[in-house]
């Protein structure tokens, strides 16, 4: 077999893994190309370390060789970064981030600029630092960079850039952009909550001017006493009810039993 030109390049690596699967299995190039189903001359260049196989061939030839896929794989993805510009997720600058979507777009491009290394790499990175940066699963990372879950932890979020390989002098930017991300949600789940309760409290009183009630004070929940007034002129009189009461007897004044004319 001819040496490998570069065998220390990613291209090399790869190479190089998928020569010594073969012999390590005693297999020729005809027996591999016979059982993957394409040309021997399609696995000598795949191990010839100068033209980069398909990710596809590269999968192939691993699972005949008995090869682990995920680090094959790993080592294809590295290769194919190098001697072409790669085309990364657009993102903000860290200091723009102010809300989930973002920090997910950032932390994809992340991912992607350290050459897209696989969940299981990643896994391995992090519990390398795991008592410094906390645990990273390989299931988590996954959905972490999928965009399917959020970073739900500054040690998750430090985890996942070691896994990435960020280096430690950026870890307290992405940290001010997390934190600055769950303080804008935090607001917005609050006003949230403020327009539903407004919408609430119009209700109430709309249902008891339909009564025949005005309230006297502001709604305070459906349990709370509340003072109302009556607004029959000839009577007029002030009364404490409870909304949830209300809301099932659809009773109006207890003084005079009555609507508003």
């Amino acid at each position: 077999m001819a040496p490998i030109p570069n065998p220390n390049s990613w291209k090399g690596r790869l190479a190089t893994a998928l020569r010594e699967g073969r012999t390590a299995l005693g297999l020729t190039r005809p027996q591999v190309a016979d059982k993957v189903g394409t040309s021997v001359g399609t696995i000598q260049r795949a191990e010839a370390g100068r033209d980069l196989p398909t990710l596809q061939m590269a999968h192939a030839i691993a699972v005949v060789c008995r090869l682990d896929g995920e680090r094959i794989e790993y080592l294809w993805r590295q290769a194919s970064q190098r001697g072409r510009k790669a085309h990364l997720t657009r993102a903000r600058p860290l200091a723009q981030i102010v809300n989930s979507a973002e920090l997910g777009l950032a932390l994809r491009r992340a991912w992607e600029k350290n050459g897209c290394p696989s969940a299981r790499e990643m896994e391995r990175r992090a519990k390398a630092r795991v008592r410094e940066f906390g645990h990273l699963s390989r299931s988590t990372a996954w959905r972490i960079r999928e965009r399917d879950q959020p970073v739900m932890s500054k040690h998750q979020l430090f985890a996942y850039l070691v896994a990435c390989q960020v280096p430690e002098a950026r870890l307290y930017l992405w940290a001010e952009a997390w934190q600055r991300v769950r303080q804008a949600e935090s607001q917005h789940d609050t006003a949230g909550d403020a327009r539903q309760w407004a919408l609430k409290e119009a209700e109430a009183e709309q249902r008891l001017r339909e009564a025949g009630l005005v309230p006297e004070e502001r709604f305070r929940g459906t349990s709370v006493p509340w003072t109302v007034r009556c607004r029959r002129r000839t009577c007029r009189q002030i009364s404490r009810i409870r909304y949830a009461d209300f809301i099932v007897t659809g009773r109006g004044c207890r003084v005079c039993g009555g609507h508003a004319a």
